[in-house]
């Protein structure tokens, strides 16, 4: 781990070797030290940590592909991997489950091409993180995935991108649940009373969100996932903001990190 305030070591999680330093700098040092050495030695830990990574990232891998129904949010995590030009393209979370999920799978290609934030923070943040990343970089791919209490922070500002025909993709893991509050797979809750909310089956976020002017596509099929994120994506370059709403499962898989 590498901080500048030595109080942030070892806080959130076990730390085997600590750099205290600003990360920038951290870093150039590092590349400029590796470059010094030779290149066979280079090899050969570059080979132990496409190792290491790969052992790590096996359980995820194994769902990329999976068919199951409801659909299994890493099956979403592998095909947005898939659809997406990451070499062009920016992507973030939101607070709770698809932060932990999101940010240990994500691989990122490009700097600024993926936000990971917070641990415990404000929902909705994905909102205004990814519209402003459109700004920032109007010929970027943009995609913020979300949970379903963001969704609430968040709907009533859609129609500013409509107005100002802004184009990117909100990706929303429907679950039927809000992360931590009730029993779930997370563990006990803390209040029952905050976790239940009403199914797909009874509201349909993406017929009230198409009626803000939006692309809007309620995805139940495994299979439909990579053409739906396609559609998404292709309404986007037309400067047409799109809503995917996939019917997922609670999948209580983490990195180590998230705890």
């Amino acid at each position: 781990q590498c901080n500048i305030d030595e109080y942030d070591i070892n806080r959130m999680y076990p730390t085997t070797h600590a750099v205290i330093g600003d990360a920038k700098a951290t870093l150039q040092s590092l590349v400029k030290e590796l470059g010094n050495g030779s290149s066979e030695k280079k090899e050969q830990i570059e080979k132990e940590i496409a190792s290491t990574t790969e052992q790590a990232m096996a359980q995820y891998h194994e769902v990329y592909t999976s068919n199951a129904k409801p659909i299994n949010p890493y099956r979403v995590y592998g095909d947005l991997m898939k659809v997406l030009d990451r070499n062009n393209s920016f992507v973030t979370h939101e607070s709770g489950n698809t932060r932990d999920q999101l940010s240990t799978v994500y691989e990122t290609l490009i700097p600024r091409g993926f936000l990971g934030w917070g641990n415990v923070s404000s929902l909705g943040f994905s909102f205004p993180a990814v519209t402003a990343a459109k700004l920032a970089h109007p010929d970027r791919q943009c995609v913020a995935v979300i949970g379903d209490a963001a969704l609430s922070y968040m709907l009533g500002n859609f129609e500013v991108l409509t107005r100002l025909q802004i184009g990117l993709t909100i990706v929303h893991i429907n679950n039927g649940g809000f992360s931590g509050y009730g029993p779930g797979f997370w563990g006990e809750g803390h209040d029952p009373f905050t976790f239940d909310v009403l199914g797909p089956e009874a509201i349909n976020m993406s017929a009230a969100i198409k009626e803000i002017g939006w692309k809007t596509e309620r995805v139940t099929e495994p299979s439909e996932v990579a053409p739906a994120l396609e559609r998404a994506l292709a309404a986007n370059e037309s400067n047409q903001s799109a809503y995917i709403e996939v019917i997922a499962s609670q999948y209580p898989l983490y990195g180590d990190w998230a705890g």
